[in-house]
């Protein structure tokens, strides 16, 4: 028996000593030339960004920056607007586009030559009306099946209404959120005294994970977007225990698209969104526009797109349980920095209920 147990102990060894982490063994391919060519039409000065991909191991989140490509605009007339290389692999377009003409980007690269469509300038979107819901989201870790190890979190989450142009219904919302709090300090008063006075502080975030995408429902004969879920809230957010919420502000950018525009990012939330599971979405090689016209083998990554924006402000506050929440839209613009507090002064950007 003692001699088994020995055995058993000297195998248990053996075996954990070969553990080793598995590292697939990934061919090396040639960096590929990736573009990021999103230019907005209601903008005078756009950039767009060339560099090559990166290496399946390597820590770096961009690959080194092109900077001697040759980067043309050309119109549906036969007109070529050549963009200078600015910095750091961006080429800069300094003037409007001609809402009338459709564009398409040339790019020529260590003896390639690369050509997207012609895409329109698509028309500058709306929002028929924003609104919310009281609603609880729940997060999981991702691969915990366990249900008590699952966090509800108590909010708001907006949803749109849309009315979108029937030759591109196609949207992509982007956004800042600006968390307003409060707290109390002392402070030095007239003779040695001590006064309380108010720290108005404000943080900036932005939405995290897969592209928020709009387009009319499938197989229907209207291009109308009811209820198009946006963000969510939490209906409180502390720093410390110090802190008072004071309410959101959110910053709210539509984003008119072309279909091609709207696949290649649909595309990239499916690959976002396929984490190997067995009810995950498939993954799927993003359609993009852009294609080497010189050898057909040859790869690039990106895509063009031209877009036009709308941007609206609202504030958004949680105040009880009897009367629920505050929402409405504001109408001025202010410069908000990203983040930043002042003392017993009120920002001219504040919003109240």
């Amino acid at each position: 028996m003692k001699r088994i147990i020995t055995y058993s102990f000297l195998l248990f060894i053996l075996l954990s000593g070969c553990e080793d982490v598995y590292r697939p063994d990934i061919d090396v391919v040639d960096n590929v030339l990736v573009a990021d060519a999103r230019i907005s039409a209601d903008q005078r000065i756009n950039y767009i960004h060339l560099y090559e991909s990166v290496a399946y191991y390597d820590n770096a989140s961009t690959g080194p920056a092109v900077t001697d490509a040759d980067v043309r605009l050309i119109d549906n007339n036969g007109n070529e607007l050549v963009l200078p290389h600015y910095s750091q692999g961006q080429y800069r377009l300094s003037q409007t586009l001609d809402p009338n003409l459709q564009y398409k980007l040339k790019i020529q690269y260590q003896g390639e030559e690369y050509e997207s469509t012609f895409e329109d300038v698509p028309q500058k979107p709306s929002l028929d009306s924003v609104y919310g819901f009281e609603e609880i989201e729940i997060i999981q870790e991702s691969g915990d099946n366990d249900v008590d190890n699952v966090d509800r979190i108590e909010g708001i989450r907006l949803y749109a209404d849309i009315t979108p142009n029937n030759e591109m219904p196609y949207s992509r919302f982007t956004a800042r959120f600006i968390v307003q709090y409060n707290y109390l300090i002392e402070v030095p008063g007239p003779f040695g005294s001590t006064m309380t006075e108010t720290v108005y502080g404000w943080k900036t975030a932005y939405p995290q994970g897969s592209f928020n995408l709009a387009s009319p429902p499938e197989y229907s004969g209207t291009t109308e977007i009811t209820k198009h879920p946006l963000y969510f809230f939490k209906n409180s957010v502390k720093y410390n225990s110090e802190h008072y919420f004071s309410g959101w502000i959110i910053i709210l950018h539509q984003h008119a698209l072309s279909e091609n525009a709207h696949n290649y990012y649909d595309d990239l939330n499916k690959q976002l969104e396929s984490e190997g599971k067995i009810f995950d979405p498939l993954y799927v090689q993003a359609r993009s526009n852009i294609k080497c016209i010189s050898d057909s083998d040859q790869k690039i990554l990106g895509n063009f797109e031209i877009s036009v924006s709308n941007e609206t402000w609202y504030y958004l506050r949680y105040m009880s349980p009897s009367t629920g929440f505050v929402l409405r839209e504001i109408d001025e613009r202010y410069n908000v920095p990203l983040s930043g507090e002042q003392v017993g002064i009120i920002p001219d950007f504040w919003q109240y209920p």
